[in-house]
């Protein structure tokens, strides 16, 4: 069982975390965003990756405000999970860079 201090602590800290990743969402939505000009016809795949980049905001705000609703509630665990969402957006990003770094 999770107690109320450590969940409120985890809750701030990957919340800032989040926030240093939206500002690296803007960079490379906005990189992203040139995969797009001046061509006609863009793979499903590419277009595809843009959606995901492009649902990073609304994901944030979803796990944001279900794990301080959560929180609030008294449901720690389930404030934990909401709050872990955006994992779905940094992780990948991560991993991209450490690719990049070891094999470029």
């Amino acid at each position: 069982m999770l107690s109320k201090r450590k969940t409120l602590i985890f809750l701030i800290l990957s919340q800032l975390v989040y926030l240093m990743f939206s500002i690296s969402w803007l960079v490379v939505l906005g990189i992203s965003a040139y995969l797009f000009r001046d061509s006609g016809d863009v793979n499903p795949g590419i277009r595809g990756l843009f959606v995901y980049l492009q649902a990073y905001p609304g994901g944030l705000l979803l796990g944001l405000i279900l794990g301080w609703t959560f929180f609030a509630k008294g449901k720690y665990k389930q404030a934990v999970w909401w709050n872990l969402l955006p994992l779905l957006w940094v992780v990948p990003f991560i991993g991209i860079i450490i690719y990049a770094n070891i094999f470029a």
